[in-house]
């Protein structure tokens, strides 16, 4: 089964996706009660399996970024809550309680955290875990991210207009952040990365990849990836001045230069909708399809990108994120668990 929501606008967007996603996990669970076991997936593989204390057996995984203040891999895990990994120890642990952990970002000492059923942000105590406010954003929200200094921008694709609302936060810590602004994007936003070098977000809208500027609020540039439709978190690099955006279908990805958004390769992972990730420290991208068994490790120039490794993947995992201490991370739904690999 397959899911096309970088093609689809409106309301039907970001829920479509999460229940395509559900789909394919029940179908793991029932090709796994024929046989296969906690195991099988990881045959021949190099990762490392990070389980989540509490969690539950089947988690619908979505969002996963790695914080470098905390040193910590965020997971929001759905039902299950959220959690911060240990790069180096893997060992996980969960972290307050909210009613569902969606969508997560880092800032200011606390952990934001997104939840979509209820169209709420929660702040908590990034020591602690203490909730520090709760803020109801009173519409569809998918994604959420810290933007310097004290911002929170939310990704809204299902809002009419839809686009990113903008929220301060407050100087107490324990008042609801209040809202500053909103920056319409048609046909989209598809998930949003922030870039604090280039003092710009980016997001991808329809067939698009479109730049953000922080400081003004503004749509700067939007340039065509030559996907059919779009999906996941696009990938900057800010040394070689690149962006990778990503496909709804055949894991594939898109490389732009970002002084223009010429096109400069393309690659195709396999599967369904593409998950990119890229870690600075080994200057490398990353993308597998999901559902989709092969995770690529990507060498990007501004001649085009070359795979210099791939593993195997369990089939379902929609996540994928990479630390500064050498691995990168992503997701196995039917077990509920996380998994580690290491860029050797």
């Amino acid at each position: 089964m397959q899911c096309t929501a970088g093609e689809l606008t409106g309301f039907k967007q970001a829920p479509r996706r999460r229940l395509c996603r559900v789909a394919v996990v029940v179908m793991a669970m029932a090709i796994s009660a024929c046989g296969s076991d906690r195991t099988a997936s990881l045959a021949g593989s190099s990762a490392r399996a990070v389980d989540l204390p509490g969690a539950e057996d089947t988690i619908d995984f979505d969002d996963i970024v790695y914080s470098a203040t905390l040193g910590r891999v965020i997971v929001p895990a759905g039902r299950s809550g959220l959690y911060l990994i240990d790069p180096r120890t893997s060992d996980a642990q969960r972290l307050g309680h909210v009613g569902s952990a969606d969508s997560a970002d880092e800032g200011a000492g606390m952990v934001f955290v997104a939840e979509r059923d209820r169209r709420a942000i929660t702040g908590l105590d990034a020591g602690t875990g203490r909730s520090t406010f709760s803020l109801d954003v009173g519409t569809p929200i998918d994604y959420v991210r810290y933007v310097e200094p004290g911002e929170l921008w939310v990704t809204e694709p299902a809002a009419s207009p839809s686009g990113v609302e903008i929220f301060k936060l407050s100087t107490d810590r324990e008042s609801a952040p209040r809202h500053v602004g909103f920056i319409a994007v048609p046909d989209g936003p598809e998930a949003l990365t922030v870039s604090p070098q280039l003092a710009s977000a980016f997001t991808h809208a329809g067939t698009d990849l479109v730049a953000l500027d922080l400081r003004s609020r503004s749509v700067t540039a939007r340039w065509p990836t030559g996907c059919s439709g779009t999906h996941g978190f696009p990938q900057i690099d800010t040394r070689r001045h690149l962006a990778l955006a990503s496909c709804s279908r055949d894991g594939t990805v898109s490389l732009l230069s970002l002084g223009d958004g010429r096109r400069l390769g393309r690659f195709a992972a396999g599967g369904g909708d593409a998950l990119p990730a890229y870690s600075r420290t080994a200057g490398h991208f990353y993308v597998r399809g999901d559902p989709g068994r092969k995770l690529s490790t990507l060498k990007a120039t501004k001649s085009g990108l070359t795979e210099v490794d791939h593993v195997r993947v369990p089939r379902v995992g929609h996540c994928l994120t990479a630390d500064d201490v050498g691995h990168y991370w992503t997701c196995d739904a039917e077990h509920g668990r996380v998994l580690r690999f290491d860029d050797r």
